[in-house]
């Protein structure tokens, strides 16, 4: 092998949103898509459209169809088409579903990452990557130089991430080893010599778009942070990163090479086929995906400690469910503020997530005034992200039939607290009177679930 880093190609993704955006969209896409999956294929654009435009500030057609096709399709591949012309879920935004784990989606994301990719149109664009050779897992790579070169305390910028590894013909053709590319990297830094990708008549922009885009991926899969201007590793998640950069040498597990692309029924084929094959979950084992919560710790941020002090006494308890490290926060969150309150009523505070049916998972009390000692009712719903929800956001969570009444019979003594374990520490948003809220349109609650009550007349034993 040998590497010739001057042989640069450009090898772009579908454009994505900033990055808390993304963060902030999934969940909502996943219940928007659980909502209404499976759907024929002739209702979905306007099913999915109409949905996500209560929740813009924008009615145009081009902006919605962009948040179903280009980012929950193409860039997250949150669904796909069936061979009865249905759309349906996929097994990703399922799971993300049942665990609220966002950092664990785009982990197995990252690890379905290919060139060539389906996301690009395949005449313009996969015809000629494979006519070139271009054959890749470019995360794995990404993940396998910066692992070379963290061995010799060594720490690149973005720009050096584009020009060497994303941008480069060799890593794309697996022509040169991420050994191969380190040693060149540090080479060039004992001789102090730059590099940076060059596109005449294209801003810094332009040149380094495709770069940003896929870097910030693995910060959403809790892979990478930045610090400063260097890309460095998370190593809490050495496991998943050892799996992902293990697949360097492997050929992509998507083979264009099997569909006849010069014909359209050929192409049609190899986009349905891709279509499927991206929104199923990726190689890399279930485990490896969970994401602990001192995991997301950053060191370089004042409220990183938190983490530590919040899983004292628990490690080895990593597995446990995320409604419980949840409840566990709000309960101690709530106790504390009522002990601030008023000392005598701090043990109204309970913890009763585990009794099934009452529709909260803590009862604690008001603190207001002449309500200081009305129960409060707290139904807590807790997610995993990297990026910590601000601004302008948007977010979706599932209740069940129980929590809504609980919510209706409580009103004003009725919350829910929405926890954020996040790179930044814990962000806690919270719910008031739920029920009435979405009386008065300012959330939105919309009944999905259904119940099948059965009898004898209905089936049989076997």
């Amino acid at each position: 092998m040998a590497y010739d880093h001057t042989k640069q190609y450009r090898a772009v993704i579908v454009r994505g949103k900033g990055i808390s955006d993304l963060d902030n969209f999934l969940p909502t896409y996943a219940n928007i898509l659980n909502e209404i999956c499976p759907i024929p294929q002739a209702e979905f654009k306007e099913a999915f459209n109409e949905r996500i435009f209560r929740l813009l500030d924008t009615g145009v057609e081009k902006t919605l169809d962009n948040h179903r096709t280009e980012i929950a399709g193409k860039l997250f591949g949150m669904y796909y088409t069936d061979e009865s012309d249905n759309v349906c879920i996929s097994h990703r935004a399922s799971k993300l579903l049942e665990d609220s784990d966002q950092p664990a989606f785009f982990k197995d994301l990252c690890a379905k990452y290919q060139f060539p990719s389906g996301m690009n149109k395949i005449e313009q664009t996969v015809k000629p990557q494979l006519a070139l050779g271009v054959s890749c897992r470019q995360f794995a790579y990404v993940i396998a130089v910066l692992q070379c070169l963290e061995e010799k305390d060594i720490f690149i910028t973005k720009k050096q991430v584009g020009y060497y590894i994303l941008n480069s013909l060799d890593v794309f053709t697996r022509t040169a080893s991420p050994r191969e590319v380190s040693e060149q990297i540090i080479d060039d830094i004992n001789q102090s010599i730059e590099r940076e990708i060059y596109v005449p008549d294209k801003a810094t922009s332009y040149t380094y778009q495709h770069v940003n885009e896929q870097l910030n991926l693995l910060v959403l899969a809790n892979a990478i942070r930045f610090v400063g201007n260097s890309v460095r590793l998370n190593k809490r998640e050495k496991p998943y990163l050892d799996a992902l950069a293990a697949a360097w040498s492997k050929e992509p597990l998507f083979d264009f090479k099997q569909y006849d692309l010069d014909s359209i029924e050929g192409r049609k084929a190899a986009e349905f086929a891709w279509n499927k094959y991206f929104s199923s979950m990726s190689d890399i084992d279930d485990s490896l995906l969970f994401t602990d919560v001192q995991a997301l710790e950053d060191d370089e941020h004042e409220q990183g400690v938190f983490y530590a002090k919040f899983t004292k006494g628990r490690q080895g308890e990593n597995m446990v469910a995320l409604g419980d490290e949840g409840e566990h926060y709000v309960y101690e969150y709530e106790r504390s503020k009522v002990n601030d309150i008023n000392p005598r009523l701090a043990n109204r505070v309970k913890k009763l997530g585990r009794i099934k049916g009452i529709g909260y998972d803590i009862q604690s009390v008001l603190g207001e005034r002449e309500r200081q000692d009305w129960a409060k009712y707290i139904e807590v719903k807790a997610t995993k992200r990297v990026t910590a929800p601000a601004g302008n956001f948007n977010d979706s969570i599932n209740l069940t039939r129980n929590e809504w009444i609980a919510a209706q019979q409580f009103s004003d003594c009725y919350f829910i607290y929405r926890v954020y374990f996040t790179e930044h520490g814990v962000k806690l948003f919270i719910i008031p009177n739920p029920y009435q809220q979405n009386e008065n349109d300012t959330l939105t609650c919309i009944a999905t679930n259904y119940r099948l009550d059965f009898t004898e007349n209905s089936g049989s034993f076997i």
